[in-house]
């Protein structure tokens, strides 16, 4: 493989990366084509000793994405990081997206659990107007109070454990990587 289907290859894989990204890595691996030469590599030498372009890219992908979530927090980021981990290989598919959906989904359920109980009055409301359950209105009301009050304590956990598990889940899926590269 020449050095321009190199990096025409290795290009069209980090079309994803805005372009000044893309040049720079670009501008990098013409650095090493450069430094091969003149130790008197031949193109095609070089080439092999980089690698596949399309495994390249896909780590370089990794890294992008993996920083994009530890600097801009957001759900779309820390997803498309685990999509990119898991682009490496299939046992990323195993060991990153079962656990991931694991605690994505005991997430969930519990913000589900806190929207419903800091929403209990107006359950206790709806029952008031129309009549149901009259002979103990008042205990009932006092319990959907306290039960609106355990939903936003709940409310509060469930925020701060977000991210919590948003920086435990970034640190995984950086865990998994290094194990996938070989690196300690």
């Amino acid at each position: 493989m020449t050095k321009a289907e190199f990096l025409q290859a290795l290009e069209r894989e980090l079309q994803k990366l805005k372009d000044y990204e893309r040049e720079e890595i670009l501008y990098d691996f013409e650095e090493h084509f450069a430094a091969g030469l003149a130790e008197g590599k031949r193109e095609d030498e070089i080439a092999s000793d980089l690698g596949d372009p399309k495994i390249i890219a896909k780590e370089l992908l990794v890294d992008y994405r993996v920083t994009q979530a530890e600097t801009e927090k957001s759900v779309k980021n820390i997803f498309q990081a685990m999509i990119a981990t898991i682009s490496l290989s299939f046992f990323n598919l195993i060991f990153v997206l079962g656990p991931a959906a694991a605690v994505i989904g005991v997430y969930i359920g519990l913000g589900v659990t806190a929207i419903t109980l800091v929403l209990s009055p107006l359950g206790w409301f709806i029952s008031f107007l129309f009549g149901f359950g009259q002979v103990n209105m008042l205990q009932s009301f006092f319990a959907s109070v306290l039960f609106c009050g355990i939903g936003l304590l709940l409310s509060v956990g469930v925020y701060y454990f977000g991210k919590f598990l948003y920086d435990l889940l970034l640190k995984y899926i950086k865990f998994n990587l290094r194990i996938v590269k070989g690196e300690k």
